[in-house]
Order: structure tokens, then sequence, then C-alpha cells
């Protein structure tokens, strides 16, 4: 299974799922020493992208830009 991210990118996208690319995660957590998202799976990231998105969708209301 490979899980496609569509990241929003300010437009509005309507197909957006989530707000970080994979790869600025990855840079982000490098440069933290973080080993436990080193070790996971590409679709694992891409899964925990996604529900940190939802996450943020529910749990707030962006207004304005």
């Amino acid at each position: 299974m490979s899980i496609t991210l569509v990241c929003e990118d300010g437009t509005g996208l309507a197909n957006a799922n989530t707000y970080v690319a994979q790869a600025d995660a990855d840079s982000y957590f490098a440069d933290r020493a973080n080993a436990a998202w080193a070790a996971l799976s590409s679709d694992q990231k891409a899964s925990a992208l996604i529900q940190a998105t939802q996450y943020l969708d529910a749990r707030y209301t962006f207004i304005g830009q």
C-alpha cells in the first residue's frame, strides 16, 4: 500500500490531506535526532502526518491566512 500525501500549499486545495510534506517532516525530525521517526516506513510517516492534520482540523479553527 502506498499512501499519497497531498500537501496544502496555501491555496485551499480541496484534496489536501496534510499540512506538512514528508520531506519537511523528515528534515525536522532529523534535526532533532528523532530515531523513532527515522525508523518508520514511508507509509507510516504519511499516515502519521495525515492523522496530525486531522487532529489539528478537529481541534482548532483557523481564521484568515
